[in-house]
């Protein structure tokens, strides 16, 4: 985000060194940004409150609308963070979640960071790339429809990246797990197929950066360029066409995604967008 007369610093919210340089730095800071939702202060929030910031963002990004459910149901908010930052959703859906919450919010997607110029070939064998960080959490991200497809689909190899907690059980041998990888270029384009069978997500950067790539990309949520798919079998059945599409010699690029988001989801139209808010908000 930083160029174009703007600069933008980053700070990870752990560390008490850390969490003294933020609150240093955001005396001298004409706008507040932050990533990741909430109804209660935090301490980001406190210390915007405690210096006095009325110029303030707050973007919602996906499980963070879940977890203060219980908060906003018992009537723990607390108003400030409700009524005094903009607080904005990475999409539609997401802002409805927001909305419920008794929080104003209105609608702005992230960019996503890795977007090729053009997309890759698909690849002579034919792989469905998959998400899961955690087993904690693996109803949240559909481990369970990932182990009952890959199960189904034997002759089908499928590749999870980003598990950094947990070791998944019984696993299928057609199922390879990696750790995280901060870069998945190579990974889109090795892959045929990107499947995010999540419960619950907000503008997914893999679902963003699989389209730019041109893969057939299978995801919980209706999206352009993607095929909508919330059951496992659902998900079985669709991976199963486009496998035999791929054997037959006639799986093609995923082209109406490619345009989605050359069209819709630019990284650097997005970010011009985003300037445009804050300036607005600058100047208010």
């Amino acid at each position: 985000m930083t160029g174009d007369g703007w600069e933008f610093r980053y700070f990870p919210d752990s560390g008490v060194h850390n969490l003294a340089s933020m609150a240093a730095y955001l005396g001298s800071s004409d706008l507040a940004y932050q990533i990741g939702g909430r109804i209660t202060l935090g301490k980001f929030l406190f210390a915007a409150r405690v210096l006095d910031l009325d110029k303030i963002v707050v973007h919602w990004v996906g499980s963070d609308a879940v977890d203060y459910k219980p908060l906003a149901r018992d009537g723990k908010a607390e108003p400030w963070v409700v009524h005094v930052p903009h607080h904005w959703g990475v999409s539609e859906w997401m802002v409805r979640e927001v909305l419920g919450l008794g929080v104003p919010c209105e609608m702005v997607p992230l960019p996503a960071t890795k977007i090729p110029d053009s997309p890759s070939a698909l690849p002579e064998r034919f792989t469905v790339l998959v998400y899961m960080p955690d087993v904690r959490r693996g109803d949240l991200y559909g481990l369970d429809r990932i182990l009952q497809v890959t199960r189904d689909l034997p002759h089908i190899p499928f590749e999870m990246v980003g598990l950094t907690h947990g070791r998944i059980a019984d696993l299928p041998k057609n199922l390879r797990v990696h750790g995280r990888i901060s870069d998945l270029t190579g990974w889109f384009q090795r892959a045929s197929v990107v499947w995010r069978p999540v419960r619950h997500d907000g503008l997914s950067q893999m679902v963003l950066e699989g389209l730019a790539h041109g893969r057939h990309v299978l995801w919980s949520y209706p999206f352009p360029g993607c095929v909508h798919v919330k059951e496992a079998d659902e998900a079985r059945d669709r991976i199963t066409t486009l496998y035999e599409q791929h054997e037959n010699g006639c799986l093609q690029i995923n082209w109406t995604g490619v345009e989605v988001m050359s069209d819709q989801f630019h990284p650097g139209r997005l970010r011009r967008e985003i300037l445009v808010r804050l300036e607005q908000i600058l100047d208010s």
